[in-house]
């Protein structure tokens, strides 16, 4: 008999915390590449921002820290706090999904 390998699906509610999520879970070397790959960003400042810090953050296994104390020099417009606000709230779904991923993968 063969055994049936456990598959668990994630559901995410944008393109963003998935690709997020994918990019904790793969721990790859190239993660600047797969994100590209994956998760086609707008060229705005807010996009790049957030990326960066995602990056930075996965890259070098730091805690991920939304405050706007981080990120806010005072110089975002309110739309641009607003995407910013909406991309750090997709990564944070993504990290909760995640937590539940370690903690299930620690049971088998």
């Amino acid at each position: 008999l063969l055994c049936q390998p456990k598959l668990t699906k994630y559901m995410f509610g944008t393109r963003t915390s998935g690709v997020v999520f994918a990019l904790l879970v793969l721990q790859t070397e190239k993660i600047e590449e797969v994100m590209n790959e994956l998760l086609s960003t707008p060229n705005t400042r807010a996009w790049r921002k957030w990326k960066t810090i995602i990056l930075d953050c996965i890259k070098h296994r730091v805690d991920f820290d939304f405050e706007a104390s981080n990120w806010d020099d005072g110089t975002w417009s309110d739309t641009e706090k607003s995407i910013l606000i909406d991309l750090f709230q997709d990564t944070h779904d993504a990290l909760q999904a995640f937590g539940r991923y370690l903690a299930e993968s620690r049971q088998t």
